[in-house]
């Protein structure tokens, strides 16, 4: 299964997410910063990372998310966010279209299901590879 960095500033979620993701099968690490996910990116070579859309400050999963595609670009980024479909759509980046600013593989809206989790994870990782 895949090694899963999850990026939360929430103790509990992060707590409820590991036991979720390691039944499924997942190797999970995790981080409640951005400045702790970016110290484990490059030790733990994580498959993909979950990460929380706002934690420390309001920008810091926007900006992390911009930092790993710039230095990882092709390691996938799931965002969890309570900002709504509407705004996700909008905010959709893809490689061909300069100007979106938040590169991110998916967007899923909290609360999210672990199945629903599990199920995104798996998605993205067969899409990356294949």
């Amino acid at each position: 299964m895949a090694h899963v960095l999850l990026v939360d500033d929430d103790a509990n979620l992060v707590t409820a997410n590991r036991t979720f993701l390691e039944a499924f099968g997942h190797r999970v690490s995790s981080a409640s910063s951005g400045q702790e996910a970016w110290d484990r990116l490059a030790a733990l070579s994580p498959d993909v990372v979950i990460l929380d859309c706002m934690m420390e400050e309001f920008t810091s999963g926007f900006e992390l998310a911009q930092d790993i595609a710039r230095v990882y670009p092709r390691l996938p980024i799931i965002m969890l966010t309570a900002v709504g479909e509407q705004m996700s759509k909008a905010w959709k980046w893809s490689p061909e279209a300069d100007g979106h600013w938040l590169p991110v593989t998916r967007f899923l809206e909290k609360p999210v299901k672990p199945e629903d989790l599990d199920r995104e994870i798996r998605d993205v990782l067969a899409h990356a590879s294949g």
